[in-house]
């Protein structure tokens, strides 16, 4: 199956480095299972043209597939695009996918282009500004990732790619919201889960 190599990623990069050995030594961060979070919101999901970001292993592109989505899934790493184009073509689903490598940090979706598009794990604040021109009207945004609480338990990360607690509020302050749950770390727990902000949200 074809990776499209978008020219964002012309040389190798320390994210791409980083991810390719991630993936290549199974780290956790390649679970296979959806979000349980995302996947209680399959409801409003009816199909049509989604946008998987930052999709890894491909946990989410083959879960929309299986939906009847037509899926791009876009990524940093090849290791991973590889890895989820073996398990697409053992699907059957080669028809409804199609796989992007490309740098986030200056990759933007293409305008008025997609009915959903579906981030987990992963913020850019600037990528998301480009969200509402890329979806077409109606289209919704389907999001979960982790908040600065998160560096009470791992103070090492960047929070520059963490939301603020309540940012989603004002983020999408203008769009109709289906769905919405912030939790946060009790004192003393260690929780991944209570680090985290989600929202499902349409473009009015």
């Amino acid at each position: 199956m074809e990776i499209i190599r978008d020219p964002s990623v012309a040389q190798l990069n320390k994210d791409q480095a980083r991810w390719d050995a991630r993936y290549r030594e199974n780290h956790p961060a390649a679970r296979l299972l959806p979000d349980p979070w995302v996947q209680e919101q399959a409801r409003w999901l009816t199909g049509g043209r989604a946008l998987d970001v930052a999709c890894g292993r491909g946990r989410h592109t083959l879960w929309l597939a299986r939906l009847g989505y037509q899926v791009d899934a876009v990524d940093i790493s090849y290791v991973g695009l590889r890895g989820l184009a073996e398990r697409i073509e053992a699907e059957g689903l080669a028809d409804r996918v199609r796989l992007i490598q490309a740098d986030l940090e200056t990759w933007r979706p293409p305008p008025d282009t997609y009915d959903l598009i579906l981030v987990t794990r992963y913020f850019n604040r600037d990528l998301l500004a480009a969200f509402d021109e890329a979806l077409r009207p109606g289209g919704m945004v389907l999001y979960r990732t982790f908040h600065t609480d998160w560096l009470k338990i791992h103070p090492e990360f960047t929070a520059e790619y963490m939301l603020q607690p309540g940012e989603f509020t004002m983020l999408f302050a203008d769009w109709d919201w289906l769905a919405y749950e912030e939790r946060r770390l009790p004192p003393g727990g260690d929780d991944r889960d209570d680090c985290t902000a989600a929202i499902l949200a349409r473009k009015r």
